[in-house]
């Protein structure tokens, strides 16, 4: 009888490239970059239909500890965000084709998230919390947990945050030309060599290359919740290889990721990777198109509360602005929580990394579309619908003092 073949670990030999859990990108540059630009060097190659692994720490390069403090939040520097890993070359990958990504697993590697809210960071109602909250969450089979916000278990849906492609040399020109009007009331992040890491590639690249805060063309922080296993990624390609990159793992995130931080993790990600040659023309694909996992949390009918939002608020009066109108539903269901008994900063917690719905129920009743944020009922440990009989609010026992 022939023995059972057998590989060597549960990854089955694929191409991998391994993130040091807790060491920041720095210390291991080989790994990958934190900021666009068409000539970084490639970490890994595989063909087409050939799979790869992609390990990466969170979004904050380990900059924030179990046990730090709120003033270590005010100490982030931003200019290291986002330490993805790759760029993956595609064999065959040309101009004009389509990179589609197969998600095929996605997991935590130390098991531990932050949800924090980051002073001077934009969240939707970052002007009424600017002292900041930290949160951290544990990953405990299916369910996140954290001792800062207790009463409510978050089903886990690791996903990548920030998954995108390289950009020409003139989609990037383009970028910046685009952007640039915004650099002075830091409405965007200009290019910024502080901190910048490209693989070995100098400071002139650094000087020019792209920051990752906002998805483009190629995809980057897109902070889509369903891309977990399952889900596919259309990625129109602009250089040859289409050298894909991805970090910035959640073990759990809110549409909206409403208070700028989901549950930030380091993970790993499993990927296949197949061409479209010519698939830009054929499709029409200028920007990525998602097929979402077909497995995500979701929660029965009438297992929601829907808050609507709409922009105007006591003082204010807006028009068509459903940025405005999600800003109201959020400030709806952050009032709701804390009438339940939760603090202000735990609710805005909550609603930016359960799997909450966020929706644009109308666009067209002018001056006010209407936007819905639906909180799933399921995910606390007790009743919390509007009854008419319902006794007074009873605190939720407080974090830990933060200081």
């Amino acid at each position: 009888m022939e023995p059972v073949s057998r590989f060597s670990d549960r990854y089955l030999d694929v191409p991998r490239v391994n993130c040091q859990a807790g060491v920041p990108l720095a210390a291991q540059p080989e790994i990958g970059h934190n900021r666009w630009h068409p000539e970084i060097p490639p970490a890994v190659s595989v063909d087409p239909g050939g799979e790869v692994i992609l390990e990466s720490a969170a979004y904050d390069d380990y900059q924030i500890h179990d046990n730090g403090s709120l003033e270590e939040l005010r100490r982030i520097d931003l200019s290291r965000m986002h330490p993805l890993t790759g760029p993956v070359h595609v064999g065959g990958a040309r101009p004009g084709d389509v990179l589609v990504a197969e998600v095929l697993g996605v997991e935590p590697l130390s098991g531990i998230a932050f949800a924090n809210i980051l002073p001077g960071t934009p969240g939707l109602l970052g002007d009424i919390f600017p002292d900041g909250f930290r949160s951290t969450w544990h990953a405990r089979g299916a369910v996140a947990e954290s001792p800062e916000v207790p009463g409510v278990r978050i089903p886990a849906q690791p996903h990548p945050g920030t998954m995108g492609v390289a950009p020409s040399f003139e989609l990037m020109r383009r970028w910046h030309e685009r952007e640039q009007p915004l650099y002075a009331g830091r409405r965007a992040f200009a290019p910024d060599p502080r901190n910048a890491l490209l693989r070995g590639l100098g400071r002139e690249a650094a000087g020019i290359a792209a920051r990752t805060q906002p998805p483009r063309e190629n995809g980057g922080n897109m902070d889509i919740n369903a891309l977990g296993p399952g889900a596919k990624v259309y990625f129109p390609v602009f250089v040859e290889g289409a050298l894909l990159s991805l970090g910035d793992h959640h073990l759990s995130a809110g549409d909206g990721e409403c208070s700028f931080n989901a549950m930030e993790m380091d993970g790993r990600t499993w990927l296949r990777l197949h061409v479209i040659p010519g698939g830009m023309a054929r499709h029409r694909i200028t920007t990525p198109v998602v097929q979402p996992a077909p497995l995500v949390a979701q929660f029965g009918a009438g297992r929601y509360l829907g808050f609507t939002g709409f922009c105007f608020d006591d003082a204010e009066q807006g028009y068509q602005d459903a940025s405005f109108a999600a800003r109201e539903a959020v400030s709806r269901a952050v009032d709701y929580l804390m009438g339940l008994g939760y603090s202000g900063e735990q609710a805005y917690v909550i609603l930016s990394v359960a799997p909450v719905e966020l929706r644009i129920s109308c666009i067209v009743t002018i001056p006010n579309p209407t936007v819905t944020l639906y909180l799933p009922i399921d995910i606390f440990d007790r009743d919390i619908l509007p009854r008419a009989d319902a006794r007074e609010a009873v605190p939720h026992p407080g974090p830990a003092r933060q200081g």
